[in-house]
């Protein structure tokens, strides 16, 4: 027999799937945006998995931010 609340867990976790699907497509690419901007280049996939390229784009980071303008408090 049919029931209804099979129907709701199926679209349920199909609707969670395309939730997680679309969130990690934002979060990567705000990764690569980021990374490109610190490394001046395109990143691989490979480079975005990688930590010592993160520990590059953080020290980028941290220079830029240290060479800004002086901000009076």
């Amino acid at each position: 027999m049919f029931d209804m609340f099979d129907m709701t867990d199926g679209l349920s976790g199909i609707t969670k799937a395309i939730v997680m699907t679309v969130s990690e497509w934002i979060v990567s690419l705000r990764a690569r945006r980021r990374m490109k901007k610190s490394l001046g280049r395109r990143a691989s996939d490979l480079e975005l998995a990688s930590l010592k390229t993160w520990m590059a784009v953080e020290e980028t980071e941290q220079r830029e931010e240290e060479s800004g303008p002086i901000h009076p408090r």
